[in-house]
């Protein structure tokens, strides 16, 4: 049996930004402040909240922040993945309440 060893070490260096995966992911933390923002309700049933919902979804380029983040019901978070016009809505209504570019980390700015 022949062992093959590398003869160029990894590099040592960090990332200068994450990778775009982990970007797209709501920490525990921005979790918590969804939750904590949206009273622990679904913000369109007014039911409990369970899941924590991109509002800018991820497919298209929104990252895990608390300005992009809504708390729903697993019933509700359903119906919005599956209706485009609820998807806007909600686009619509984030835009006008933290502006442009919501979505983005700063990373994206």
């Amino acid at each position: 049996m022949i062992k093959i060893i590398n003869p160029v070490p990894k590099p040592s260096f960090k990332r200068r930004e994450p990778k775009q995966g982990k970007r797209n992911e709501f920490s525990t933390k921005v979790r918590e402040q969804i939750l904590e923002r949206d009273n622990y309700h679904c913000q369109m049933c007014k039911g409990r909240g369970e899941e924590i919902h991109h509002v800018f979804l991820k497919s298209r380029g929104g990252r895990g922040v608390f300005t992009n983040g809504l708390t729903l019901c697993g019933t509700c978070h359903r119906k919005v993945h599956n209706d485009n016009e609820l998807i806007d809505y909600w686009i619509d209504v984030f835009t006008d309440r933290y502006g442009y570019g919501f979505w983005m980390d700063e990373y994206d700015r």
